[in-house]
C-alpha cells in the first residue's frame, strides 16, 4: 500500500494531481509547499524529509519534476491529520484553478 492510500481525500488530491497537465501539477506541488510551511512552523517535517531522502533516488511519476517531488516528500512526512487538512484545500484550490482558467 501507498502512503497515500491511507486517507482518501489524500489519495484523491494525489490522483488528481497525477492527471493534470505540467503546468498545473507544478502548480499544486507548489501550493503543497506553501501549506505545508504554514503547519510546520518549526520545520520537523521537512527535515525529516530531506533526513530521509538525501541519498535516495525514485522512479516514481512525481519525481521526474523535483517541484512535484519535495511537495509530496513534504506531505508524506507530516501528520495523517496535516494530510487531509493539505489534501482537502488542494482539492478546493484545484476548483478555483480550473475557474480561474
Amino acid at each position: 500500500m501507498r502512503w497515500y492510500d491511507v486517507e482518501p481525500n489524500v489519495y484523491m488530491a494525489i490522483s488528481m494531481i497525477e492527471c493534470a497537465g505540467p503546468n498545473a501539477q507544478v502548480k499544486y506541488a507548489e501550493y503543497i509547499i506553501k501549506l505545508i510551511k504554514e503547519k510546520d512552523i518549526e520545520l520537523n517535517y521537512i527535515k525529516n524529509s530531506t533526513k530521509n531522502n538525501i541519498t535516495k533516488q525514485y522512479k516514481r511519476w512525481y519525481d521526474k519534476n523535483p517541484i512535484i517531488s519535495r511537495a509530496f516528500t513534504y506531505l508524506k512526512e507530516t501528520t495523517q491529520q496535516i494530510q487531509k487538512e493539505v489534501a482537502l484545500s488542494v482539492l478546493a484550490y484545484k476548483n478555483e484553478y480550473e475557474l480561474s482558467m
